[in-house]
């Protein structure tokens, strides 16, 4: 159950990914009592698919981030006020 959960709600501000790692732990402690194995061999593939997952998504928004060379905006010496770094995120990420 958590490794669906996990999945819905890495969507959600990636919040799935706490929810995969203990979901992943609970699976792999059920398969090691014995207890309701298919559910937990189904849980815990799914808690690791969303953690894989997780990672893939992280590493291709941090790509993305660099790519765009947003951190420069954020250089409170080059833009000294919150209105400043405003228009230059802006400008980068083509808003209004």
């Amino acid at each position: 159950m958590l490794g669906v959960c996990a999945f819905v709600l890495l969507f959600v501000c990636g919040v799935g990914t706490l929810v995969a790692v203990v979901g992943a732990v609970l699976g792999a402690i059920a398969i090691a009592r014995n207890s309701n194995r298919g559910r937990a061999v189904a849980g815990l593939v799914l808690s690791v698919l969303t953690l894989v997952l997780a990672v893939v998504l992280g590493v291709l928004i941090y790509n993305w981030y660099q790519s765009r060379n947003l951190g420069e905006c954020l250089d409170p010496v080059r833009y000294p006020t919150k209105e400043a770094a405003q228009r230059c995120l802006e400008g980068k990420l083509g808003g209004p």
